[in-house]
């Protein structure tokens, strides 16, 4: 489609939306993904202040793993909540569980009230997206269905450009408790828009009530909080001790949802033995290898003087790098996709390596490069990685296929975050106080977790030798990625 047609059936979309009366679903809708996506990177941004006012910088990574968890419970939780209480009350329900946790942030003390705060917040912002999408269906005629798809992946875009900008004020008025106070005034704004517009119950919706999978999510939570407890000490052994815990917490949550009537998991998956196993792990290691990026913003702060609006745009870069890489190879076919998805982990090894470079030295140039080169390398074989997936899926598992890709990349960003805090505090980001000590834990962290790219480099190999075309000299074909 060019660019002039994209165009004009967006400019329709909206037409029709404010003709038939839909402005204030819509807003509702994006709304939710909005307050959800832009409080990512604001909080990112502000992070550096936070630590600096009420300490706690050993947990400087549970910020993010607590939310990302909570995030995957809330969203687990869309299908139980709205067949019971329908768009209007899950919708309210989902604001008011992320108003509850920016209060607690807002009021937070010492750390420990603010990752209990996180943790609330996640719950509802993991909930607004899923709840977003699961009620297009419902709240939209079929005509408008693929726009507002479009419209909600669009809001990511904006929130990377919107959110560093607005944390950056706020860190730089020392007023970072103002942020989660804003989250209180939109989310009570939308909440009541969402009374008045959304409807009560879902229309045809089907006799059976989906069954929340409690246990199997708690023992996900377990094993990330495992990983994240082992690593606060700073010692080698609480750490190994945390990972074996998780893995144990892991391998049992797997056999739970082998029985289970309805999966989370694909059979096999992170297992590269088979072609959906190695696609799984592959997807897993792309997202495990931004894990240490989440202290970007913290070691340019606190170890180079970096302005905290600076800081978090620099971590933004890959957001936005991962979107333009995804948008201009989003066309590739055949070998083209094949090579994407090999040079995607090998982009993002250097991309760390630079920034273990420029985060050691202070050069602020090389991190960007670094960024930009994570955010690139994801971004080259994502959805090509996903489209093969939802292919060499078993018949019996491609209903699952789908959704188990948002599944698996919370997932690992909960891991990844974990084990990033764990190694900083390792590496002795946690106790250093001047900038040498700061930079020479940041060269240990990204240095150590170079081993994720790499692995994924690994994997990549074993996705195309599992799915080499029949007949590699031919061409194959407009929907197969390999």
């Amino acid at each position: 489609m060019s660019d002039t047609n994209h165009g004009r059936t967006g400019q329709d979309g909206w037409r029709q939306v404010l003709r038939q009366g839909h402005g204030g679903r819509i807003l509702v809708v994006t709304g939710g993904v909005a307050l959800h996506a832009v409080s990512i990177y604001v909080v990112a941004t502000i992070m550096p202040v936070v630590v600096a006012e009420i300490g706690g910088v050993a947990f400087f990574a549970w910020t993010s793993t607590l939310y990302i968890a909570g995030s995957l419970t809330g969203a687990a939780a869309v299908p139980l909540t709205l067949a019971q209480a329908g768009p209007r009350r899950a919708f309210s329900l989902a604001f008011a569980m992320f108003m509850l946790g920016s209060l607690l942030c807002s009021l937070a003390p010492s750390m420990g009230v603010l990752l209990a705060g996180r943790l609330v917040q996640g719950l509802g912002g993991g909930m607004l997206p899923a709840l977003a999408y699961a009620t297009i269906r419902s709240v939209f005629p079929p005509a408008l269905h693929a726009w507002a798809i479009s419209i909600l992946g669009s809001v990511w875009g904006v929130a990377a450009l919107l959110g560093p900008s607005v944390g950056g004020v706020f860190a730089q008025f020392d007023a970072w408790r103002a942020a989660f106070w804003v989250d209180l005034a939109i989310g009570l704004a939308f909440a009541a828009v969402a009374q008045r517009v959304l409807p009560r119950a879902i229309e045809n919706a089907p006799g059976a009530t989906p069954v929340f999978p409690a246990l199997r999510l708690g023992l996900i939570f377990a094993a990330a909080i495992a990983v994240s407890a082992g690593g606060i000490t700073g010692r080698p052994g609480p750490a190994i001790l945390g990972l074996v815990v998780a893995i144990a917490l892991v391998a049992a949550m797997l056999r739970l949802d082998a029985r289970a009537p309805v999966r989370l998991f694909l059979g096999g998956a992170f297992v590269p033995t088979t072609a959906p196993g190695a696609v799984t792990a592959t997807m897993a290691l792309l997202i495990l290898a931004m894990s240490p990026c989440t202290f970007v913003a913290y070691i340019l702060r606190a170890g180079h003087d970096v302005a905290p609006i600076t800081g978090g745009y620099v971590s933004a870069l890959i957001s936005l790098a991962w979107t333009a890489a995804s948008l201009l190879t989003a066309s590739a076919r055949g070998r083209r996709a094949r090579r994407a998805i090999l040079a995607g982990p090998a982009a993002m090894a250097v991309g760390i390596a630079l920034d273990a470079h420029g985060l050691a030295t202070g050069s602020l140039p090389v991190v960007i490069a670094g960024q930009i080169l994570v955010g690139t390398g994801i971004g080259l074989g994502w959805a090509h990685l996903g489209a093969l997936l939802m292919e060499v899926a078993p018949a019996a598992e491609r209903n699952i296929a789908g959704p188990f890709i948002t599944t698996a990349q919370t997932l690992a960003a909960a891991f990844g975050t974990a084990i990033a805090g764990m190694v900083a505090n390792t590496a002795g980001l946690a106790t250093a106080t001047t900038p040498a000590g700061i930079a020479a834990a940041a060269q240990w962290l990204f240095g150590a977790l170079l081993v994720f790219p790499l692995a994924g480099c690994l994997t990549a190999w074993r996705v195309l030798s599992l799915t080499a075309p029949a007949d590699a000299g031919k061409s194959t074909g407009p929907d197969r990625p390999a």
